[in-house]
């Protein structure tokens, strides 16, 4: 079992769920994403944080989504997610993974998103700085006014560009940085956030 604050716990298919916390399980295949990687860690912590605090519909977009495990924890939490990754295999997998979860109701993975997708409330996407960079645009074209945009994959050197490329994007907002071993995620909060220090 991987522990992940503030509740998350993964698990492997075949495991006992644990009794407390919010508990995620991931079983074999293709795709990165096991839980185990600090990347992963933090945009978990992310969206545990950017969750509506209330019982309300809220949207979630997984850019480069693997295994499927961050969508399926926001569809844990109430949310719509849609996932997108260009590794077949990887979404066979998320999709067993979904199921596994009981949320494949609300979680749906393709190798692109449909043109007709209506705005995110969240937008992650942990995957390198050349992929967030030449995604960029349309990246910040999917989220919803006032909305929570994750970035991770990023070391500390890829921090500088990105928050000057995604901040011109973003009317000038601001990202926090946040830090887990070596690796960095930038969070451009949106206003319901329940940011974390």
């Amino acid at each position: 079992m991987v522990a992940v604050p503030p509740f998350w716990k993964i698990v492997s298919a075949g495991t006992p769920c644990p009794a407390e916390g919010v508990a995620i399980v991931r079983g074999p295949g293709a795709g990165w994403g096991d839980g185990t990687h600090e990347t992963t860690r933090l945009c978990l912590r992310a969206i545990a944080a950017a969750a509506p605090a209330e019982a309300r519909s809220w949207r979630l977009l997984d850019f480069g989504s693997g295994t499927g495990l961050l969508a399926i924890a926001a569809a844990k939490l109430g949310a719509e997610a849609r996932g997108v990754e260009i590794e077949v295999a990887a979404i066979a997998t998320a999709t067993a993974n979904a199921e596994l979860n009981e949320v494949a109701a609300r979680v749906r993975f393709a190798e692109a998103l449909a043109p007709d997708e209506a705005p995110f409330d969240v937008v992650v996407a942990n995957i390198l700085r050349p992929v967030l960079l030449a995604h960029a645009e349309p990246l910040v074209a999917r989220l919803a006014p006032g909305g929570t945009l994750i970035l991770a994959g990023l070391v500390a050197t890829d921090l500088p560009e990105l928050g000057v490329r995604y901040g011109a994007l973003l009317a000038g907002r601001r990202p926090t940085s946040y830090s887990l071993g070596e690796w960095r995620a930038l969070v451009w909060w949106g206003a319901e956030a329940d940011r974390p220090a």
